[in-house]
């Protein structure tokens, strides 16, 4: 790989500006947010960068210690000078443990090493304190949140997709698309992990005539728009590469960028604004489903271990 910046070298790319809430974003009566994530920590994740600051989107990017190589693709680590160039453009940089291990199934030392020693050698690397962790293929148990937490980080994100609400555990982040062509299956699979009946009726009713994910994303932001809540894209730059999904991820980031009224951030400042703002229900807009009822008796219920 080339040691030049992919940013930099980009017609000579400036740093990102710090997202700005448009000037009538503290009068609207519902809060709409858009937020993107990026996990493993491959190369090409210069690439997603790129992306997102040409539009001024913000990102997190979840990158293991180790980087993230499987039999099942040619994932690649990105170098120490590629993180810090990801942070040096306002990018924020997340822990997605040292070996990208199932943390549930690791016991208590080698979930000290994953969690805590994660965190301390990117801050070290970085300079600044990392605190939010993306749980490696979602996996994750009260065990491990527990963990999280003593190691001083503010959030965790797992890999639930189709949600759009403000309101949920920190420690639980959900997400709305993944950028992977995934069945009708896939999603009922995924919602039935999660357990919520909330978005699985959502899904059944509204959204599953969505012929693939781009047109899921757009109709998941639109719903936003109109409702108010939390749009999330998450995605694995090296499977848009084998999977040559650079052109839909172009349509979806022109769709939802430069919106009025709508704010931009990170994940951890999405969770500092979650934990700040949504004490009151009013506040916090949660899933609706666009005004079209919802479900005799449904319920959110809690979050289990999740993953496709």
């Amino acid at each position: 790989m080339k040691s030049k910046s992919i940013l930099a070298a980009n017609n000579g790319l400036a740093h990102m500006p710090v997202p700005v809430p448009h000037k009538n974003f503290g009068k609207m009566p519902v809060t709409r947010i858009v937020t993107t994530s990026w996990d493993d920590g491959d190369p090409s994740d210069l690439r997603v960068a790129e992306m997102l600051a040409l539009r001024h989107i913000p990102g997190t990017f979840y990158i293991p210690v180790k980087g993230h190589v499987e039999a099942r693709h040619r994932a690649c680590r990105m170098s120490l000078a590629g993180m810090l160039d990801l942070a040096s453009h306002g990018f924020e940089i997340g822990a997605h443990g040292i070996s990208h291990p199932n943390l549930p199934e690791c016991d208590e030392k080698q979930l000290i090493v994953e969690v805590e020693s994660c965190k301390k050698r990117l801050e070290d690397n970085l300079g600044k304190s990392v605190s939010m962790f993306a749980y490696p293929r979602g996996r994750h148990n009260n065990k491990v949140i527990a963990s999280l937490q003593h190691a001083a980080y503010t959030g965790a994100r797992t890999t639930a997709m189709l949600a759009r609400e403000l309101k949920f555990d920190p420690f639980r982040m959900p997400t709305s698309v993944h950028v992977f062509p995934h069945s009708r299956l896939d999603y009922f699979r995924n919602l039935a992990r999660v357990w919520d009946l909330r978005r699985t009726w959502a899904y059944a009713t509204h959204f599953r005539c969505a012929e693939n994910w781009v047109e899921l994303a757009k109709i998941l932001f639109d719903s936003v728009l109109r409702n108010g809540g939390l749009w999330h894209l998450y995605g694995h730059s090296w499977e848009i590469e084998e999977l040559r999904l650079w052109g839909g991820l172009t349509e979806v980031l022109d769709y939802v960028s430069n919106r009025p009224g709508v704010l931009y951030l990170a994940n951890g400042p999405v969770v500092k604004f979650r934990t700040d703002k949504c004490f009151e229900a009013e506040s916090c807009p949660g899933s609706t489903l666009d005004s079209l009822g919802e479900a005799p008796g449904v319920r959110a219920a809690r979050e289990r271990r999740v993953g496709v």
